[in-house]
């Protein structure tokens, strides 16, 4: 009798669940039935709208409101979201204004409600200025602790949530495989597939517990190049066997885990799509994975059987705008399986150009299809698939969750400041830390910013009681001081007086190893070494500088930008710089684990590079 009532009982709930999904199903269904294929081609777009006008020489001005020309757009296409820029947040009422009205404008005009998106990762990629910026993803790959990450995002998320924004293109999934990635670096969690693979599944989920759209990026993997999308072509020459044991990785362990939207990156695979084409320069090159069949429908949606939307990287970066005919490219990216084109024109124009760019675009949608270069059934799925993650998030019946507004506040910040004290890495100190009151401390910023950063650190030391006044700290910038002379007459005269020196390092790029703030660093540090003076490294941004410099303490915090102006009230500020000082006098013992293995570094012909041999493990840290 037992038996015969579970029996029942998984019928019931069967029936419940397969009611849902089909009523689900057949809700969309009608929606898309009754759509023209104007509609539909204007679904799978989303551009920018960052200007009000654009101008040349920085004369441009913000779109922070919408505009005549704007709301009659959107009434007459719709589109099927919008990405919003720092251009287009100023403060939270007028976010929330901008958003609204131009959800508003496309229900209005008959059209479905829109994905609202922002690059909203944390650290060095984040478009709320007054919010709350997160010590971004290789911070996080450093600190390691899945709750702080899925805290990060459960704020991020929360923050996104009250400025009417429904959807995040983060976190980032890419492996950072290689050091001179010009494009990625401090983007990623770790050069370690595992670790990339289990931090952004907490990251992803921290932003659905919010109810936003979380999209991972850049598939099949951006972390291997050297050259970036959006100023050149990336070729990554690997197999299909070799990415699976690396880049899919995380791609593979987010989709079992409910990922709904995945980005395209515009990068060469020529062992996998071997099809090539006469670029717009005459050179011949490969379809990258953006306008692959073979990549996006082959391996994203047969072999990892992933059938959420997938959306292309943005169309107006140079990978593809300075080698496809438009119309190629939307033929080939449509047939390959993408469903959402991202920013297809480039905003950079006059309001009436742009404008017109973006119905044609719409147009030759249109056109390929009555063509026959592509199917109407294949439009059909991809405006299914938008149409069924609109619904699933409940943005067809346009019922906006009002929530009490927190972007930026205190609390919000204590957490972001506490995530990025455990992710600095200490991995080496020869007795030079933790810094004390009564050390006379001399610290080097390259730029006002960062000094800036550095007087806030020495507000919140006194605030926790670490130090009772900053008499023996003195804070100068080093800028681009490049001469004997230069050195003699602004920096020796502050290293003469200092106990200890502490330098803040940034390698954004390959070239700044060899860059003049870099050299400045060099004639310091050996200044400091003649006249028995203890010396810190700061590697704040890229840390495969760590063994760039020879100092008696090597430090890690992963994001170098610093505060533009202070005071600080209704202002984001990014918190890695501070929190390495808050260590440094120790506030908590450092407790980062370096996330990426560290080259050594060679110096031949006046000219340092990383080498083949690593001198510090992924996973390496020292505490005091």
């Amino acid at each position: 009798m037992k038996k015969i009532a579970i029996l029942i009982l998984n019928i019931l709930l069967l029936s419940t669940l397969f009611g849902c999904r089909n009523s689900e199903a057949d809700r969309v269904k009608q929606i898309v039935d009754n759509m023209t294929l104007k509609e539909k081609a204007a679904q799978m777009l989303m551009p920018s709208f960052r200007f009000r006008e654009y101008g040349k020489e920085d004369q441009s001005e913000d779109l922070t409101s919408i505009t005549p020309e704007l709301e009659e757009l959107l009434k007459e296409y719709g589109f099927g979201g919008i990405i919003l820029f720092s251009n287009n947040i100023k403060d939270t009422d007028q976010t929330r204004k901008l958003v609204d009205d131009l959800n508003n404008a496309s229900i209005q005009g008959g059209h479905l409600p829109l994905f609202l998106s922002a690059d909203q990762e944390g650290g060095a990629v984040q478009r709320i200025p007054f919010g709350t910026f997160m010590p971004g993803n290789m911070a996080l790959g450093a600190n390691g602790d899945s709750e702080d990450i899925y805290r990060c995002a459960y704020i991020i998320g929360d923050e996104l949530k009250g400025l009417h924004i429904n959807m995040d293109f983060a976190p980032d999934a890419d492996i950072n495989l290689e050091p001179s990635n010009p494009v990625i670096g401090i983007r990623s969690f770790s050069d370690d597939s595992v670790t990339v693979a289990d931090d952004l599944l907490y990251f992803m989920r921290g932003l659905q517990d919010q109810n936003l759209i979380s999209v991972i990026k850049h598939f099949p993997g951006h972390g291997n190049t050297d050259v970036d999308s959006h100023t050149g072509l990336p070729l990554i020459d690997q197999s299909l066997e070799q990415i699976e044991k690396a880049e899919l990785v995380p791609f593979d362990k987010a989709i079992k885990g409910g990922v709904e939207m995945i980005m395209s990156a515009h990068i060469q695979y020529p062992q996998i799509e071997d099809q090539t084409y006469h670029s717009l320069n005459g050179e011949e090159i490969y379809l990258p994975a953006t306008l692959s069949e073979k990549i996006i429908q082959g391996i994203l949606r047969e072999k990892l059987h992933f059938d959420g939307v997938v959306i292309t990287d943005s169309l107006s970066m140079n990978a593809i705008a300075l080698n496809f005919h438009k119309k190629d490219a939307i033929r080939s990216c449509i047939n390959a399986g993408v469903d959402m084109m991202l920013m297809p024109v480039d905003d950079h124009k006059s309001t009436s150009l742009y404008i017109l760019q973006l119905k044609n675009y719409v147009t030759a949608i249109v056109n390929l299809v009555n063509e026959g270069l592509v199917s109407q059934e294949r439009i059909d799925e991809a405006v299914t698939r938008i149409v069924t993650l609109k619904l699933r998030h409940g943005l067809l019946d346009n019922k906006q969750e009002e929530t009490e507004v927190s972007i930026g506040s205190k609390e919000h910040h204590d957490i972001e400041m506490a995530i990025a004290e455990r992710a600095v890495t200490l991995v080496k100190n020869d007795g030079v830390l933790p810094l004390s009151e009564e050390d006379k401390v001399l610290i080097m910023a390259p730029y006002n910013a960062q000094t800036n950063s550095v007087k806030y650190a020495i507000q919140l030391l006194k605030a926790k009681q670490l130090i009772t006044s900053d008499q023996n700290i003195e804070v100068c910038t080093f800028g681009f001081e490049t001469s004997q002379n230069d050195f003699k007459r602004n920096i020796q005269p502050f290293l003469k007086k200092a106990d200890k020196v502490v330098f803040l390092s940034y390698l954004y790029e390959t070239a700044d190893l060899n860059g003049t703030e870099f050299r400045m660093i060099d004639r310091s540090l050996m200044y400091c070494k003649r006249n028995r003076i203890k010396t810190i490294v700061i590697s704040s941004h890229l840390p495969y500088d760590l063994t760039r410099f020879d100092a008696d303490g090597l430090m890690a915090c992963y994001y170098a930008a610093g505060i533009k102006n202070l005071p600080l009230e209704g202002k984001g500020y990014p918190p890695n710089l501070i929190a390495a000082l808050l260590v440094a006098y120790g506030d908590i013992r450092p407790c980062g684990k370096l996330p990426v293995n560290i080259p050594e570094m060679v110096f031949k012909n006046g000219i340092y590079s990383y080498g083949k041999k690593i001198a510090y493990k992924r996973g390496y840290s020292i505490t005091y």
